[in-house]
Parts: structure tokens; C-alpha cells; sequence
């Protein structure tokens, strides 16, 4: 079962602030990565556009290594790897209220100290957390082609017929 905090998008941070703008960028992550994940069984993680490409199922893993990526930066320890997949997705999430979290209340000065693979805090931005939007979305894609849209009663797909 997914932690439902992302469910709804967080209310914005009262305060404006380089912690709080990546906070406020990983809320957009976490909110659509929970409606990519709400709803998704195993047997649509299967699902792949064409022979080659990435699976549901592996770009789920994929999601999870690159929010790992600044979990492990930030808190010096790795994430859970639990099985089954959808449990992967679950502790994204978790990750990303924590890390949401640290964000919003990190000092200018601490974050310009935080370091992404030796390369500066901005990082963070281009490397990890655009990537990871980028694959929520593809999971949102996937999961339509694999018969199941995301928030299924409010984003029916149109018949051909319908235009």
C-alpha cells in the first residue's frame, strides 16, 4: 500500500529558499509518482511498449536508484530495496517525504555544503530529480498502453469516435 502523502500535493513552503524550491520540486515528484503508482498491479509492471524497450517493472527500479542516489547523498546510508516492486514504489515515496522534509528545513549554507557526486548542490536538480520526473511520466504512459490509466474514473481514455 502506498503512504498517502503525496496523494494531494503539499501545500507550498512559507518561506522561499533554494531547500524550499527543491522541496517544493520533489512535492511535484512525489505527487506524481504516487498517481503513476496508485493502482498498478504486478502484471502491469510486465508491460513494455516494444521488445527492448523498458518495462514498467524497471523503470519502478530505475526511479528508485535515482531518488537513492540523493537519499545516499544527503543521509550517508542507502534505502530499502524491498520486494515486491510496487513495495519499491511505496519506499520512494517515504524517501521523498523525508527528503522533502530535510529540504524545507536545511540553512542556505548547509545545502551549498552538500555535494552530488563531487559536483555542486545543483546538481541535485539536473542530474537525479529531473530524470526521476521524466520516468514518472513514463510510468503514467506505460500504464495507459498496459490497459490501466493513472486515477482510472477521471482520466477515462476517449474512444477514436469521441475525436
Amino acid at each position: 500500500m502506498l503512504p498517502g502523502f503525496f496523494a494531494t500535493n503539499p501545500p507550498p513552503p512559507e518561506r522561499l529558499s533554494v531547500g524550499c524550491a527543491i522541496a517544493r520540486m520533489i512535492d511535484g515528484l512525489g505527487y506524481r509518482l504516487y498517481w503513476a503508482l496508485e493502482g498498478l498491479t504486478e502484471e502491469d509492471c510486465a508491460y513494455r511498449l516494444t521488445e527492448g524497450a523498458s518495462s514498467i517493472y524497471e523503470i519502478i527500479w530505475h526511479e528508485l536508484g535515482l531518488v537513492n542516489w540523493v537519499y545516499m547523498h544527503v543521509y550517508g546510508e542507502q534505502m530499502r530495496r524491498p520486494e515486491p516492486i510496487l513495495e519499491q514504489g511505496a519506499e520512494t515515496l517515504r524517501a521523498l517525504a523525508r527528503l522533502r522534509e530535510t529540504f524545507l528545513a536545511i540553512s542556505d549554507d548547509d545545502l551549498a555544503a552538500l555535494k552530488l557526486d563531487d559536483a555542486p548542490f545543483w546538481d541535485y536538480v539536473n542530474r537525479p530529480l529531473s530524470d526521476a520526473l521524466h520516468h514518472a511520466g513514463q510510468i503514467s504512459i506505460l500504464r495507459r498502453g498496459a490497459g490501466n490509466p493513472v486515477r482510472p474514473g477521471k482520466s477515462r481514455p476517449r474512444s477514436r469516435d469521441q475525436g
